[in-house]
């Protein structure tokens, strides 16, 4: 090998396998910190998660842990109890709405405010975001009064109504970040070839934004198929949704069928969150 040859090949393993450079005792022991405290924050947030998830499978007809006898004699209970799959239902037709409503108005709100910068698209922004700032129990009461006044309470297409308020700064926020990154000299350049607005629009600027019009959608639905306040205050005796349904039996029914029901939430949320990463990764692989 030459000299020439075997510097190529020192350079290529120092450009793939990078040698770590020299810390001290300080730096160290901050990496180490750093660490345990992400574990702790990791544990803190998922273990309750995974105890919801194992104490669906107790045997018993009361909460306990650890867990006395695994069984799934509770996930029988509630997919053949109709109470439960109809409250379960009814919340996937109302999340679903939601999203639809809250992905239009989020997603043409943000085109509309970055193609027109200024205050009143500053304004118009903080008054679409304001739902996050907000309380939550100041939105429900005030859905609730306009509803009765409306004769709108139980409605559930009202219901939806209101859930799409709390999706659309989500929407909002997603695709306002991914116009940032978008040129906008390729919509005036559409333009000047004769392309109307609409299909500027549909063939230009949507199609690269469906991935961050997407994120906004998911989080849209998981927020209107969970949320539990708003529902007490809007639901009335119409509508009962899984988690008005997980609300009242927490208060005269403490079972583990509870935990079923929380299971099937966390399994429905965390399925929609990985299925969207997975057509973000394809997606990314086939322009690749």
């Amino acid at each position: 090998m030459t000299a020439t040859a075997r510097d190529r090949v020192i350079e290529r393993k120092i450009r793939t396998r990078p040698d770590k450079l020299p810390t001290g005792p300080l730096e160290r022991v901050l990496r180490w910190t750093l660490r345990v405290v992400v574990a702790l924050v990791f544990a803190f947030l998922v273990i309750p998660i995974l105890i919801v998830v194992i104490e669906s499978f107790n045997s018993v007809d009361y909460l306990t842990f650890p867990l006395e006898g695994w069984s799934l004699v509770h996930y029988e209970r509630f997919f053949g109890d109709p109470a439960w799959i109809d409250a379960t239902l009814q919340s996937a037709k109302i999340a679903v709405l939601a999203a639809v409503i809250a992905t239009v108005v989020g997603t043409f709100g943000a085109w509309g405010m970055a193609r027109t910068p200024g205050r009143g698209a500053g304004f118009a922004f903080a008054l679409m975001y304001s739902p996050i700032v907000v309380p939550i129990i100041v939105l429900a009461m005030g859905f609730y009064f306009v509803f009765a006044e409306l004769r709108l309470v139980g409605d559930w297409v009202a219901i939806a109504v209101a859930y799409s308020v709390m999706g659309v700064p989500y929407v909002l926020t997603s695709v306002s970040s991914a116009l940032q990154q978008l040129d906008p000299e390729l919509e005036n350049a559409a333009r000047t070839l004769g392309a109307r607005m609409r299909q500027t629009l549909a063939r230009i600027t949507l199609p690269q934004l469906t991935s961050a019009i997407s994120a906004g959608a998911l989080f849209a639905f998981v927020i209107a198929f969970d949320e539990a306040v708003i529902i007490l205050f809007v639901a009335g005796s119409d509508s009962v949704t899984l988690a008005r349904r997980l609300w009242d039996s927490v208060r005269y029914d403490l079972t583990p069928t509870l935990a079923v029901a929380g299971t099937v939430l966390i399994v429905v949320c965390v399925g929609l969150f990985l299925i969207t990463e997975l057509i973000k990764t394809l997606r990314e692989r086939r322009r690749s």
